[in-house]
């Protein structure tokens, strides 16, 4: 499932939109991992090498993590194909985001036991746990 989850991160984390440039200052983790995301994502979609993805590069994106997604975990691929036409389209990834998000922010509730809007180390732990848990029936 943990696989399942890196792919749909993977293919909702897109955006399907270039980014601005990285600033050369040291960022957070997360952020250099965004950034040499979104250089592979060029390099290997930007058949025009302007720098950025246009709509053809964009569905270019959709359709290989679709094909990628569809292969690995055909039960995810087809939760978020919900017109059944064996394609991600632009409306169902931002409608997967969606889902994920509101999903995101629910767990985030759940395990915000202090209420502060962030989860401490122990809150992460706990939901961990849980996660792991819940996956192992």
């Amino acid at each position: 499932m943990r696989l399942a989850l890196t792919s749909l991160t993977s293919l909702l984390a897109l955006g399907f939109a270039a980014t601005p440039a990285f600033a050369s200052d040291p960022e957070p983790k997360s952020a250099n991992k965004h950034g040499e995301h979104h250089a592979k994502l060029l390099a290997t979609f930007d058949a025009n090498h302007d720098g950025k993805l246009d709509d053809s590069e964009k569905a270019a994106v959709r359709a290989a993590y679709g094909e990628r997604l569809k292969s690995k975990h055909p039960e995810l691929f087809k939760r978020i194909d919900t017109d059944n036409d064996g394609a991600l389209s632009q409306a169902e990834v931002k409608a997967a985001r969606e889902q994920r998000k509101e999903r995101k922010d629910e767990l985030k509730k759940k395990f915000d036991t202090n209420a502060d809007g962030t989860l401490s180390a122990e809150e992460r732990a706990a939901a961990k746990a849980a996660f792991k848990e819940h996956h192992a029936k």
